[in-house]
C-alpha cells in the first residue's frame, strides 16, 4: 500500500511540475548545433529523481548533458524555482522535420514517458549553398550509339533568392546529343518548407565510341540571402550619441554546379550483318516503288522511310542496288526529330528519282537495312522488295539535228539515242561578234580612267587595312557597338513600361546598365560579385560616387524584379533618372 500511495504521489507532483521543453535558438540549421532545453519546477517533486533520458533518432547525436538551477513563473502560480536539464545535440546534414526522442524520466521507483518523438525541422545554413543541382543519367553503362537520357534536378532552399543563370550546359565532343529547352523546367514548393524542387529530362546523348566517358559539370550562379549580421549604429538625439544594434542579411552572388557524370560505353558485339547501318536503337524501315509500270521518259520514284530511337538527329542511309539501267538524280531527304514516351524519335524519309534508259522488264532486287537493338542485345534486319518494273517505248519527238554548210551533220546522232535522250537536248545559239573601230587602249577617257584607278586603289588598301585593324581589336570593336547595344536595351524597357511589366522594365534597365559598363570596358560585368566588379571600375577611371550610384541601380533592378510591383508613375521617373544617369558616366 505503501508503494501504491509512494507512486500516485509521484504522478501528482509530476502533473503539478508542469514540465516543458525549450530550444536555444528559434532557427536550427542542417549540420550544425543546439540545446534542448528540459524545463521542470523542483517544488513538490520527490526524491530520487534520476538524470532525464533523451534517445536519438534521425541521425542526430547526443554530445552531452548538463543542469543548472533557475527561476521560473507564470502569471497564476508566480516566480518559483526550475531547474534546466540542457541537452546539447548534433544535427545531422539534411533538411527537413525530423525527431528526436523519446524523452523519458525515472522518478522514483516510476518511469516516466515524457514524449515519444520530439518534432525538429532542419533548415540550410546561411553559408552553405542556397540550390543543390543534379544531373542524373537514365543509364550508366550504354552500348556505343545507344540512346539515353539525363535528368537536370534543382533544389531550392529559403535563404535562395533567385536569378538562376546557366553559365556551361556543355554536354562534352563524345555524344551525339538532342537538348530540351530550360524554360521547361517549372519549380514546384515543397509543402510545409520554403523550399522548391524542380527536375525534368534535359538532353538525349547518343556516345561515338565506346570506353569511359565523363559528362562535364554543369555550372550555374544564382543570387542567394547571406547569414544574418549584427550592425551597430550611433545616432545623435538632442546632443546626445545612442548606440544601436540592428541585425542585416545583404543578398550574395554564388555558384553551383552538378556533380561530374560517368558513362561506361561497350563496344557492339562481333557478328554484325554485311549491311550493318551503324544505328544501335529500335528501328523500324520500309522501302517501296510508286509504281511498277512507266514509260521511257518518265520517272521512278523510291520512298525510304527509316525511324528509331538511337542517335538523335542522325540515320544512315542502307546500301542501294545497282541502277545502272536507269539514269538518278541526287535524291531528297527529309529528318525529323520528337520526343515520345520519354525518347528522342529520328526518322528520315529518302526519296530516289530514277529514269530508265529504255524499255523492257526490270528486276530490282531487296533492300535490307540491320541496325543493333541494345534490348535485345542481338542485331535486327528488315527488307522490302525484290520489285518488277516494266518499262514501255516513250512517245517519239521530233529532234534538229544541226548539219554543216555542205548539209552534213555534225554529229552522227543515233535514233535510239534521241529517243533516250527526248526533251533533255539542248541547241547552242549562235552569238553575233562584234568589232570596234578603236581599241579602248587608244580612248582619252579610258587612259584616264586607268590612271585614277592607281591612287583609288592605294585608298582602298588602306581603308582595308583599317578596317581590318579595327576587327581585330576585339575591345575597340566592341566599344564601338557600346551606343547601339544601350540604344536597343532601353528600347526593351521602353516596351515593359507601356506593357505595364515592372519585372521585364527592371530586368531591360539592368542588361543596359551592365551591357554598357561591359561593353566599353571590354569586361564581362555579368556575373561578377560585387568587390570585383568595383575594382575593375576603378581601374577604368570611374570615380567613387559614380560606382556607388552603379550599385545602387543594379541593387534596385535586382530587388524589383524579385518583387514586382508596378508603379507606373514610379517607374517613369526611374526611366529617366537612370537615362540620365548612364549618359554622365564617364569610363577611360
Amino acid at each position: 500500500m505503501k508503494r501504491f500511495f509512494a507512486i500516485c504521489l509521484g504522478l501528482a507532483a509530476f502533473a503539478l511540475a508542469r514540465p516543458s521543453l525549450e530550444f536555444s535558438t528559434d532557427r536550427i540549421e542542417a549540420g550544425g548545433t543546439f540545446d534542448l532545453y528540459l524545463v521542470v519546477p523542483t517544488r513538490e517533486l520527490q526524491e530520487p529523481r534520476e538524470i532525464p533520458q533523451l534517445g536519438m533518432q534521425d541521425g542526430f547525436k547526443l554530445l552531452g548533458i548538463d543542469s543548472v538551477d533557475a527561476r521560473g513563473g507564470d502569471f497564476f502560480s508566480g516566480p518559483y524555482k526550475v531547474r534546466k536539464y540542457a541537452f546539447k545535440i548534433q544535427a545531422p546534414k539534411k533538411t527537413g522535420r525530423f525527431n528526436v526522442g523519446p524523452l523519458t524520466w525515472k522518478i522514483g521507483e516510476q518511469n516516466y514517458n515524457l514524449s515519444d518523438n520530439i518534432g525538429i525541422t532542419l533548415q540550410k545554413s546561411f553559408d552553405d549553398a542556397a540550390v543543390t543541382i543534379s544531373l542524373t543519367p537514365s543509364k550508366k553503362t550504354v552500348y556505343e550509339g545507344e540512346q539515353f537520357y539525363v535528368t537536370l534536378g534543382f533544389h531550392t532552399y529559403e535563404h535562395f533568392a533567385g536569378n538562376l543563370i546557366a553559365q556551361t550546359l556543355d554536354l562534352g565532343n563524345d555524344f551525339i546529343a538532342h537538348r530540351s529547352e530550360m524554360s521547361d523546367i517549372n519549380f514546384e514548393r515543397i509543402p510545409g518548407t520554403r523550399e522548391t524542387q524542380a527536375s525534368a529530362k534535359f538532353a538525349w546523348l547518343a556516345a561515338t565510341h565506346s570506353g569511359e566517358m565523363n559528362i562535364p559539370q554543369f555550372k550555374f550562379k544564382y543570387t542567394k540571402m547571406g547569414a544574418p549580421k549584427v550592425v551597430e549604429e550611433n545616432k545623435s538625439f538632442g546632443g546626445a550619441t545612442m548606440s544601436f544594434r540592428s541585425v542585416k542579411q545583404e543578398q550574395e552572388e554564388a555558384e553551383a554546379s552538378t556533380a561530374p557524370v560517368k558513362i561506361k560505353v561497350l563496344p557492339l558485339p562481333e557478328g554484325a550483318p554485311a549491311d550493318f547501318s551503324g544505328m544501335v536503337g529500335n528501328y523500324s524501315f520500309k522501302a517501296s516503288f510508286d509504281r511498277d509500270t512507266l514509260k521511257v521518259g518518265e520517272a521512278l520514284t523510291l520512298t525510304i522511310t527509316i525511324e528509331g530511337d538511337g542517335k538523335p538527329g542522325t540515320i544512315n542511309e542502307p546500301k542501294l542496288p545497282d541502277f545502272s539501267e536507269f539514269r538518278a538524280v541526287p535524291p531528297e531527304s527529309k529528318i525529323n526529330k520528337k520526343i515520345s514516351k520519354g525518347k528522342t524519335i529520328t526518322s528520315k524519309e529518302i526519296k530516289t528519282f530514277l529514269y530508265p534508259k529504255r524499255k523492257g522488264t526490270f528486276e530490282i532486287p531487296e533492300i535490307s537495312y540491320s541496325w543493333f537493338n541494345p534490348s535485345k542485345k542481338k542485331y535486327e534486319t528488315a527488307k522490302a522488295g525484290p520489285w518488277t518494273i516494266e518499262v514501255e517505248k516513250g512517245e517519239m519527238q521530233t529532234v534538229q539535228v544541226p548539219v554543216t554548210a555542205a548539209g552534213e551533220p555534225i554529229a552522227a546522232t543515233k535514233k535510239q539515242e534521241i529517243e533516250t535522250l527526248g526533251s533533255d537536248i539542248r541547241f547552242i545559239k549562235d552569238v553575233p561578234q562584234k568589232t570596234f573601230a578603236n581599241p579602248l587602249y587608244k580612248n582619252f577617257i579610258y587612259l584616264i580612267l586607268v590612271f585614277l584607278s592607281i591612287p583609288f586603289y592605294i585608298i582602298s588598301l588602306l581603308l582595308l587595312k583599317r578596317t581590318r585593324k579595327r576587327r581585330n581589336d576585339a575591345g575597340l570593336m566592341r566599344q564601338s557597338s557600346a551606343s547601339k547595344n544601350y540604344r536597343l536595351a532601353i528600347t526593351q524597357a521602353e516596351r515593359a513600361l507601356r506593357e505595364n511589366d515592372s519585372k521585364a522594365f527592371y530586368a531591360a534597365l539592368e542588361n543596359a546598365l551592365i551591357g554598357y559598363l561591359s561593353d566599353n570596358t571590354n569586361l564581362e560585368f555579368r556575373g561578377m560579385v560585387k568587390s570585383a566588379r568595383v575594382d575593375a571600375l576603378k581601374a577604368n577611371g570611374v570615380d567613387d560616387k559614380t560606382i556607388e550610384e552603379i550599385e545602387k541601380w543594379l541593387e534596385k533592378c535586382s530587388s524589383a524584379r524579385f518583387m514586382p510591383m508596378m508603379d507606373s508613375t514610379k517607374n517613369t521617373e526611374d526611366f529617366t533618372s537612370f537615362k540620365k544617369f548612364v549618359e554622365s558616366v564617364k569610363i577611360k
